[in-house]
């Protein structure tokens, strides 16, 4: 038979059993109390008299000899504290006057928001919490140096900068050539800047980055890493021990295959380029591949709109062109193409008879308008360089059928070429399918979205030149 009860009875009975158990331990404790009192009373006695006075005693004489030298610990404190006063000083007089309005994006019509309101001024430096560190960006390219420092805050702050020319030969393809020069170089880099700190994350552009999406059984993590690594030596042909990989799981339905994007990298450069900079100074705590350091830089000058949806992401460096397309926010395809800023130079140099520095000159001040009288020694590597990214964006999208471009974002100092991103805009319409019609093509700037000191003149070129840096920079902080 089965003895059924109400809610209430069931917890009057529990209160009932609490309070028993309550009881028994109240009169345990009172019993050990008891007899700890009878035995351990007389011992505290003893030992008050016996050792503690005796103790008092000595620290009373050990206090009165001591009273004639606090006098001067307190004297020491004001000079102890005057570091980091100065450092507070030097902050305050660093920071910022106020963060420019941010400049209009454009972006496709399902992603459209209603018009942001312009950024209020920052009139004090940004919060930071009570241990942040600032953190250098450095972007050693084939034809700049830019380093960066950036604080933690909201918004992020540049506290410092610095863009120096690559000493011509001293890096090729992610190669150093001419240590000495490069070295020069670095060092006016940071004299110039004059950096508060050595703490830096870098990366080597121009690097052979290696990018492949695999797909695996359903497996535990452990036989994962064995599984990647078989596929590094077998699939791939590659020496597991001269490359750097790293790779991430994408995220699956349990019982469903394994996508995992792979990266893997020489690791002979990286290697040498880390001990490089390291004898020259610095403190190298991440060493960061380019795609995820624009990617970054896209994400705060976007407000993390680029998170949603497939984005190009275009990279126009002095010696290569960068090109990596994310969707949600992950990391598809990552290429370098050989053509950059550069040949486009050598173009107008040969064309017509300048040196490297009218040529470069010539080629910033009038880039692919077309009344410009170097338009036609700019076209041919124009057109080969509109090829390659073509070609990248359709052999992506073979692969993803279903998937369109959202938007375009250029960043890299010759990304600001008069005419430049029109005709790339104008060039993609003209060979993708009907559905990517309201992709746009827009020059990624975060310092818009930063606190800074740059002058609002030269705000766009400092942004697509440091958007790198800053990238690296965002990583640790």
């Amino acid at each position: 038979m089965q003895l059924v009860t109400t809610r209430s009875e069931r917890n009057r009975a529990s209160r009932l059993r609490r309070g028993r158990s309550a009881w028994a331990i109240a009169g345990v404790v009172a019993v050990a109390v008891t007899v700890g009192g009878a035995f351990g009373l007389p011992w505290l006695v003893r030992f008050w008299h016996e050792d503690v006075r005796e103790t008092v005693a000595r620290f009373a004489v050990f206090a009165e000899r001591l009273t004639p030298y606090l006098w001067w610990f307190l004297a020491l404190v004001p000079l102890a504290m005057a570091p980091v006063l100065v450092r507070t000083f030097r902050r305050i007089r660093h920071s910022p006057p106020q963060v420019p309005p941010a400049a209009s994006l454009r972006f496709p019509k399902e992603q459209a928001a209603p018009p942001a309101k312009p950024t209020p001024p920052v009139n004090h430096a940004p919060r930071r919490g009570l241990f942040a560190r600032p953190v250098l960006g450095i972007d050693v390219g084939n034809s700049q140096i830019k380093i960066v420092e950036v604080a933690q805050g909201q918004p992020p702050c540049v506290l410092r900068q610095s863009i120096v020319p690559t000493p011509r030969g001293s890096v090729e393809n992610g190669l150093i050539r001419d240590p000495a020069a490069l070295s020069a170089a670095i060092f006016e880099a940071v004299s110039r800047g004059g950096f508060a700190t050595r703490r830096a994350a870098t990366t080597l552009t121009g690097q052979n980055l290696m990018l492949r999406k695999l797909t695996l059984p359903p497996m535990p993590k452990r036989e994962l890493r064995a599984a990647i690594d078989w596929q590094i030596e077998q699939v791939l042909q590659l020496n597991r021990e001269d490359t750097l990989t790293d790779y991430s799981v994408m995220p699956t339905r349990p019982g469903e295959p394994s996508t995992v994007i792979l990266v893997a990298m020489q690791r002979e450069p990286i290697i040498n380029f880390v001990d490089f900079m390291q004898s020259a100074g610095f403190e190298i705590i991440r060493v960061d591949i380019e795609p995820l350091a624009v990617f970054r830089a896209a994400l705060l000058a976007t407000e993390a709109r680029v998170k949603q949806g497939t984005h190009l992401v275009c990279d126009f460096g002095g010696g290569t062109t960068n090109l990596s397309i994310f969707r949600e926010g992950v990391l598809q395809t990552a290429r370098v193409v050989s053509l950059g800023g550069n040949h486009l130079t050598r173009a107008v140099m040969m064309e017509h008879q300048l040196d490297f520095a009218e040529a470069e000159a010539a080629k910033i001040l009038h880039g692919f308008a077309p009344e410009s009288p170097y338009l036609g020694s700019l076209l041919p590597v124009r057109d080969r360089l509109f090829g390659e990214i073509v070609t990248t964006v359709n052999f992506f999208l073979a692969e993803n059928k279903g998937v369109v471009i959202d938007s375009v974002q250029l960043v890299g100092g010759n990304s600001l070429l008069p005419a430049l991103a029109e005709q790339l805009e104008q060039n993609l319409r003209g060979v993708l399918r009907g559905e990517h019609k309201d992709f746009h093509v827009v020059l990624t700037n975060p310092l818009a979205r930063m606190a800074h000191s740059v002058q609002r003149e030269e705000l766009g070129w400092c942004g697509a030149s440091l958007c790198v840096a800053i990238g690296l920079a965002l990583g640790e902080v």
